[in-house]
């Protein structure tokens, strides 16, 4: 009895280890997730494509949001460093789409939030090297086949992710957060550059794309437990309750 019970119990583990391994972990400590299925966003609703919030990552965003840490957050912090974050778009995206699959992330993010069907690489469309597509902007609603005309935007902005606490993290912990696809989404160059290294209480796109906005930025503080302030908290509880569900 005793033998089966310990094969049992070794078939158990084995099973989860499988499990874990198959989410895997990196040595951040973080788990590596499918950026297309984590908490913070919806699933897409095909490959290549960024879904607007469902009902249900609604909810999870709303129960996020009453557990994040609330403090002040310095405006600006003089240390900060983009370089204390690695290489610019290095191939350090996680999930099962991205992982060590030789391509910098910035093309990763090009290639899973253009319409799809509309990608072309250097290399037809298996390259790395995104030429050419359709992307319409979460930010402003507008659609954009001019490659130059989009920017990769860090929804929680690295330089406020810094004042937050990322200061006090190792450095691969910063390398995964500035890489990490679910604080990552394909843009139009305006929006990014009016949004800048603000939070939701100084920035917020237009009604129409705030609920997803919003989701997505409880996701991804809540992902790496940072603080938001109380005025950041008012705001986006604001976006949420405008959130058609």
């Amino acid at each position: 009895m005793r033998n089966t019970r310990w094969s049992r119990l070794v078939a158990a583990l084995s099973t989860t280890a499988v499990l874990v391994l198959g989410a895997g972990c990196s040595e951040t400590g973080l788990p590596v997730l499918d950026p297309t299925t984590t908490a913070g966003a919806s699933a897409p609703a095909e490959p290549g494509s960024v879904a607007d919030p469902t009902p249900a990552s609604v909810t999870r965003a709303r129960t996020a949001l009453d557990g994040l840490t609330v403090k002040s957050i310095p405006g600006k912090d003089s240390s900060y460093e983009r370089d204390a974050f690695g290489d610019s778009w290095s191939d350090a995206a996680t999930g099962v789409q991205f992982a060590r699959n030789g391509c910098d992330t910035r093309n990763d993010i090009l290639r899973r939030d253009a319409v799809p069907g509309t990608i072309r690489t250097k290399n037809g469309t298996s390259g790395c090297k995104v030429t050419a597509g359709t992307w319409v902007s979460q930010y402003d609603g507008a659609r954009y086949t001019n490659k130059s005309k989009i920017q990769i935007d860090h929804i929680v902005p690295l330089a406020r992710a810094w004042a937050s606490g990322a200061k006090r993290w190792s450095a691969a912990r910063r390398l995964a957060f500035a890489n990490d696809p679910d604080n990552l989404l394909a843009v139009d160059g305006s929006s990014n550059q009016s949004k800048s290294d603000k939070g939701p209480s100084a920035w917020r796109p237009p009604k129409a794309y705030q609920c997803g906005y919003a989701v997505r930025y409880i996701g991804a503080v809540s992902k790496y437990q940072l603080p938001i302030t109380k005025s950041d908290k008012s705001a986006l509880t604001s976006m949420l309750d405008g959130c058609r569900t």
